[in-house]
């Protein structure tokens, strides 16, 4: 197979300027309609405005700093999305060499999905009745945080700089595998969440007619960020690598910002105010 190198990429006629695994480069924005192009940079660029915008938000919204629902909420907007969007949009429109965009978007996917993760389980915590719940979802956090991310970060590097070895192969087969693991691992966390709070919401029988409408609401969030993740899944199994990255981005803000929903959904509802205004 011929490789070049074209402004610092390493190149090759199946794996071109995107520098994606050889299967997935059948969506090269540049040789692709410009729809497709602006579809990407459109995306990504909402995504970087809408952390940004959720950034501001979370230091209005909380005024304790301490909490884990502040950092994980912080940390994956900041330090996730952020450098994930940044290293796509350096990526598919060659704007840098390629060992920037890899490591930008490699280092946000990770810090973006077990950040998300954490969100998840830190308001569970906010409702759990029982600590072995809590104990249980962190360590299957941790565990696949570890097991999963960690040849998901090998094989990026992999694919890109060793495209002739099994790294491509092993690349997309990895992706499918760690993509929906943490489907179900955020599946698992929000069953669990929805569980717990229809207990904690039943020590308020007076309130029937609030409860109930806090409850649809919630399963109404929980349903929507199910449904995304799923989209996801499918486009990754579809063979549509690049939407699915892009998407990925997006979706996620607006699961992040969904999040602040049910706090201030819960927070209202049980009369207190132990982190919000």
């Amino acid at each position: 197979m011929r490789r070049t190198l074209t402004h610092g990429y390493a190149t090759s006629d199946r794996n071109d300027i995107l520098n994606v695994p050889p299967s997935r480069t059948a969506q090269n924005p540049q040789s692709n309609s410009f729809a497709v192009q602006a579809m990407i940079a459109s995306l990504l660029g909402i995504a970087i405005y809408s952390s940004l915008e959720l950034i501001v938000l979370i230091f209005s919204v909380f005024r304790n700093y301490r909490d884990l629902y502040f950092w994980s909420l912080l940390v994956s907007a900041s330090l996730g999305v952020i450098p994930d969007a940044l290293g796509l949009l350096l990526k598919y429109f060659k704007l840098a060499p390629i060992w920037i965009p890899v490591t930008l978007s490699t280092a946000g996917w990770c810090i973006m999905v077990t950040g998300q993760s954490l969100v998840l389980y830190s308001r569970l915590y906010l409702v759990a009745l029982n600590t072995t719940v809590l104990h249980w979802a962190l360590g299957m956090i941790i565990f696949n945080a570890i097991v999963f991310q960690i040849p998901q970060i090998i094989a990026s590097y992999g694919a890109v700089y060793d495209c002739r070895s099994h790294f491509p192969h092993f690349f997309n087969i990895w992706e499918k595998v760690q993509l929906t693991i943490f489907f179900l691992q955020e599946i698992i966390i929000s069953t669990l969440f929805i569980v717990q709070t229809i207990r904690m919401l039943g020590l308020y029988p007076e309130r029937s007619k609030r409860r109930n409408n806090i409850m649809y609401q919630l399963l109404a969030i929980n349903t929507i960020i199910i449904l995304m993740d799923i989209a996801l899944l499918s486009l990754e199994f579809s063979g549509h690598f690049i939407t699915q990255t892009v998407l990925k981005c997006f979706f996620y803000t607006v699961k992040l910002k969904l999040e602040l929903a049910v706090l201030s959904r819960l927070v209202s509802f049980v009369g207190s105010r132990p982190q919000v205004e």
